[in-house]
Formats: structure tokens, sequence, C-alpha cells
């Protein structure tokens, strides 16, 4: 099996929101369980447009990169920086379910936290849920050293 990173090309981007919408899926099927059909959608009905949008931007911007397995896209990452702070922020990113449990993400993570090092950066930073759909994220944030996590809880009230 040959891993290989390399840069977002535009004709990846189908495949790449694909993959998006895979993986998202369990994270918004929860958002609905949780919030109710009517909240859910007033506030995230269109996610699949918004992550589109937002994954197709992000891919596109010169820091968007897929893993390759053996030529076949198995995952993508995006990363955007604030130069003032030196301060890197690990953006949207997925691996296939076809490709889960190879280390997937751990090399995409590896390899653009290398990147944010070659960009001037001294901190990186990912934002992910405490839910049971991120979890496999958070091992794998972990495994690459992120550590000393801030957690959240977000609360919503209908109006």
């Amino acid at each position: 099996m040959k891993i290989e990173i390399v840069p977002c090309k535009k004709e990846f981007i189908d495949e790449v929101i694909e993959i998006t919408y895979i993986a998202w899926q369990p994270i918004f099927d929860h958002y609905l369980e949780t919030l109710g059909e009517k909240m859910f959608n007033d506030l995230y009905g269109n996610w699949k447009q918004a992550k589109h949008r937002r994954i197709s931007n992000g891919m596109t911007s010169g820091r968007g990169y897929v893993a390759l397995v053996d030529g076949e896209i198995a995952g993508f990452i995006f990363y955007v920086i604030d130069k003032d702070k030196k301060m890197a922020y690990l953006e949207e990113n997925a691996v296939s379910p076809k490709f889960r449990g190879l280390g997937i993400a751990s090399k995409m993570y590896e390899f653009v936290l290398n990147k944010m090092r070659e960009d001037g950066m001294l901190y990186a930073t990912v934002t992910t849920g405490l839910d049971d759909a991120h979890a496999p994220a958070r091992h794998a944030y972990e495994k690459v050293g992120f550590s000393s996590p801030i957690e959240s809880v977000r609360y919503h009230i209908a109006l």
C-alpha cells in the first residue's frame, strides 16, 4: 500500500465532497436527534451546501491536500494560518470509510503540521466535538501530539 499526500487539484473536489458528506452524516444525524427537526432544519438544514462551499474553498486555497492510497483518494485535509499570532488552524479533514484504520489521518496530520512549521507557525490548534461521532478524530489528534484540550459545550434554545 503506497500512501502519498499531494496538493489538491480541482478535479479532486467532487470526490473530496463525497467523502465529506459520508464523514459528516453521523455528526449531523446526532445534531438532528439532539436539536429536534425544526431547530435542526433552521440551523443546519443546508449543511451539505455549506460544507460543499467551505471544503471547495479550503481545498483550493493552496493549503489543501489529499491522501492517495495507490492513486485513489483516501482522505483530505486543509488548514489556515494567522501570521500575526503565528497560529495555524487545522480545519476540515476526513478519511473515506474504505480507508479508515490504516493510519491515513495521522499521516495527513503529520504532513500538515510540517507544512505549518514551514509556514513559520509556532502553534497549531484543532476543534472537534465531544460526542461519539467525533471520537475517532479526537483519538487521531492525540496520536500525533495534540494535547491540552479546552473543553466547551454549545447549548441551544428555541426562542
